[in-house]
């Protein structure tokens, strides 16, 4: 029995709503008192612009909130990656939580919880030091609460990995995942430009999808050998034009399939997303086995097996030679 046990985390989109829960709770319920005599020392020293703003949004707030002026005047560092746990009230709290669990679930069962993780924080953080670039010499009194700009991140991600998943717009319009993130992107920048709703971190949320858009196009595709899979594919030309189509999400897990049925076949090494992915062909094998078709009526490429229910489990059938 092996004396050192690898820890490991169950689900990490799971531990991060707990624990803006937690903090949401906690800046709820707790009054933190500010100390008198610090608020002293900083009106003597030529900071009362910073006891203002501490009187003003208390001291949970000032210290943990992205605020332009602690950042630049105390040297507060940390708030760059600890305004994400803070949130203004249970709705801003429940539907950024909702959209972690909702896109952030399949992500990590694809990744890796560790990878996920990663990319949640960087993406935050980075959304967090744009924002504080653009409100430093603007409204430097003025705090950044939320996890909006990795949660747009995640959606874009989302949309990256699961082009053809059809989602509500709203609740109400249903779009292609891949639309999604451009959506969002065009009303976050038409708020940017008419100056509506206000108090809102419209900035923050492009940042993070830039961030998100970045992170996967120089980590998760090179990490995860998307380089051999190609999003898109050309259709013929108009006007002198090549046009481009994205492919559907069956048509690159077919090309995925051959990849790793030639790479299982000289047992090559396989690389973290292959084995993710080889996980996800395993698991819908297992549990739609007994309705697969014979393997001589399956044919990865064609169009009718695609749109078949049980493709996937045929398709593991198909790397690893079952019968």
């Amino acid at each position: 029995m092996n004396r050192y046990r690898r820890f490991d985390i169950k689900s990490i989109v799971l531990t991060l709503i707990i624990a803006n829960v937690v903090v949401f709770f906690i800046s709820q319920i707790s009054m933190f008192p500010l100390p008198e005599r610090f608020l002293n020392t900083l009106v003597s020293r030529g900071k009362s612009h910073v006891a203002f703003a501490l009187q003003r949004y208390g001291l949970f707030l000032s210290l943990f909130s992205l605020f332009p002026v602690m950042i630049r005047d105390m040297g507060w560092l940390w708030q760059f990656f600890s305004y994400m746990f803070l949130h203004g009230n249970f709705l801003h709290l429940f539907f950024n939580m909702y959209v972690l669990l909702l896109f952030g679930r399949p992500l990590e069962q694809r990744w890796g919880w560790k990878e996920f993780f990663v990319f949640y924080c960087t993406t935050g953080v980075g959304a967090g030091v744009f924002t504080y670039f653009w409100n430093v010499f603007t409204n430097p009194l003025i705090p950044t609460i939320g996890a909006s700009g990795a949660i747009f991140a995640v959606v874009l991600a989302f949309g990256l990995e699961f082009p053809e998943t059809t989602l509500l717009l709203f609740f109400l319009i249903p779009v292609k995942a891949r639309y999604a993130a451009f959506i969002f992107g065009g009303i976050e920048l038409v708020m940017i430009l008419t100056g509506s709703m206000r108090g809102i971190g419209h900035f923050t949320h492009l940042a993070g999808l830039f961030f998100g858009f970045l992170y996967y196009v120089l980590r998760i595709r090179t990490k995860y050998g998307y380089k051999r899979w190609k999003l898109f594919k050309r259709t013929g030309r108009t006007g002198g034009k090549t046009r481009l189509t994205f492919k559907s999400q069956n048509e690159i897990y077919a090309q995925k399939a051959e990849v790793l049925k030639e790479k299982l076949n000289r047992e090559a090494r396989l690389t973290a997303f292959e084995k993710n992915f080889l996980k996800q062909l395993r698991d819908a094998y297992e549990k739609n086995k007994h309705r697969v078709c014979s393997e001589e009526e399956f044919i990865p490429s064609s169009e009718f097996c695609r749109r078949c229910e049980d493709y996937y489990a045929c398709l593991y059938r198909y790397v690893l030679g079952k019968r």
